[in-house]
């Protein structure tokens, strides 16, 4: 039996777009944002995490759709599984093109994901080194390549292709407009936490 199915190629699809969504919130709401002082600087301790848990969760969104396919007995809806089970027939070397473009630009995160993303490596963390990560614009070109390599599977599997949902960063300029438009919490009227 093909484990790749009409309902699996859509959920691959939705995985994908997820983490597109994932990461063009975080890339809105703090890489591309020219109001970061001004609006959610503003509560600076909180953004700061907040910036740091989108960041990583976006990148294990992304580490996730490299999984392998079959992993002790269970399988992962992953770009292994399209690839390996999608019976590509005669469009088998476009798909490849596709994975190796996503291949080589998730190796730049490969070191992050296995040492601090998915694992608590000791020396990674106890060194607070550096891992990995996407190199300026190279995150755009991640996600230009999973949606080409999306848009085939649903063309495949759901007749037509399936654009990644960028509502998201809609969603984005809509929180920063109410930021804006709020009051300030004058000091003494909400409870402070104490900062090492």
């Amino acid at each position: 039996m093909n484990p790749v199915s009409p309902d699996v190629a859509k959920q691959f699809c939705e995985l994908c777009n997820w983490a597109y969504e994932c990461w063009i919130t975080h890339k809105r709401l703090f890489d591309n944002n020219d109001r970061t002082k001004t609006t959610i600087g503003r509560a600076e301790y909180f953004t700061a995490r907040l910036s740091v848990i989108t960041q990583e969760y976006s990148l294990l969104q992304i580490c996730k759709l490299h999984d392998p396919a079959i992993q002790r007995d269970s399988v992962n809806i992953t770009i292994d599984l399209i690839v390996r089970f999608g019976d590509w027939g005669p469009d088998v070397e476009r798909i490849n093109e596709h994975v190796l473009r996503l291949t080589g630009l998730f190796d730049k995160l490969k070191p992050a994901r296995n040492k601090v993303l998915a694992h608590n490596d000791l020396e990674a963390i106890m060194e607070s080194a550096a891992l990995g990560g996407f190199p300026e614009d190279l995150d755009d070109e991640y996600f230009s390549a999973l949606q080409e390599l999306v848009n085939a599977v649903s063309e495949k599997w759901l007749d037509g292709p399936y654009p990644f949902n960028d509502l998201a960063g809609a969603d984005v300029e809509e929180f920063l407009h109410v930021l804006e438009r709020a009051e300030p919490i004058v000091p003494g009227d909400a409870p402070q936490a104490a900062r090492p």
